[in-house]
């Protein structure tokens, strides 16, 4: 695949069947954390969790932890970007902007990469919690992969700089980007979807409203394994119950309103 915010996901890290525990298996885990929110202040500002390794823990344990890891996570990102959508969205229709208004516009566009307002609101959006904990959980085997641990690359993402640091695979020449902390990798796992020429269907289908079944279908660029990958992350998500996160995000629709 060509590009610089392409994405790649080549490398599992763990076995299928770890992977796809069981709904009873999780039950307990569903349970505990579908009565409780995981709030924004519950993660700190600094240090963000950097370097962890959950492979000591049994499959079980390991999956509870690493949700519990990660989620706090995925809800601050997607707030972050929730906060420039409703920024676009408070400007929708509006004649004359401000000196600041137009500012904020101009820097907007320049990061996502958008040349018009249209474009623009259709890349500046959330992606949903089970969907970016499923790859999470695929690409860095729950917690366990040498990538997760040594570089806080928790969805195999590749570097495509060669003036940025990267962290080699032992068995290809492959090399994926090394994070300070875990935060920014969940960051750059959404820029990259909501930028990256691979995901332009995507992002079409979210702006739409489309269903979780739909978004997944359109990430088979994601990997080399185009459908089976697809398949794999939609398992993930229904045999973990991952869904009952969805709750803690925004919409993800067109229109930009809460649930």
């Amino acid at each position: 695949m060509k590009g610089k915010t392409a994405l790649l996901a080549v490398v599992f890290t763990a076995s299928i069947g770890a992977l796809l525990t069981t709904a009873k298996d999780c039950s307990a885990e569903k349970e505990n954390y579908s009565k409780q929110t995981v709030k924004l202040h519950e993660v700190p500002s600094t240090p963000y969790p950097s370097h962890v390794s959950l492979s000591y823990l049994p499959p079980k344990e390991r999956k509870k932890e690493f949700i519990k890891l990660m989620l706090p996570l995925i809800e601050k990102a997607n707030e972050e970007v929730m906060k420039e959508r409703k920024f676009l969205l408070s400007i929708k229709g509006k004649k004359k902007l401000t000196p600041l208004e137009e500012k904020k516009l101009k820097e907007l566009k320049k990061k996502y990469k958008a040349d018009s307002y249209e474009e623009l609101l259709k890349r500046v959006n959330i992606v949903p919690v089970s969907l970016v904990l499923a790859q999470a959980a695929i690409e860095s085997g729950w917690g366990t992969s040498r990538f997760f641990t040594e570089a806080n690359n928790a969805f195999g993402i590749y570097s495509y700089s060669k003036k940025r640091k990267c962290l080699k695979a032992k068995k290809s020449g492959a090399c994926l980007k090394v994070y300070p902390d875990l935060y920014e990798s969940v960051k750059d796992y959404i820029y990259n979807i909501n930028v990256s020429w691979a995901y332009k269907d995507f992002r079409d289908a979210r702006s739409k409203g489309a269903s979780l079944d739909t978004l997944i279908k359109e990430l088979e660029k994601y990997s080399v394994m185009r459908k089976q990958y697809t398949e794999l992350v939609k398992n993930v998500i229904k045999n973990n119950n991952l869904t009952d996160f969805d709750g803690y995000a925004l919409s993800f629709t067109g229109s930009g309103s809460s649930r």
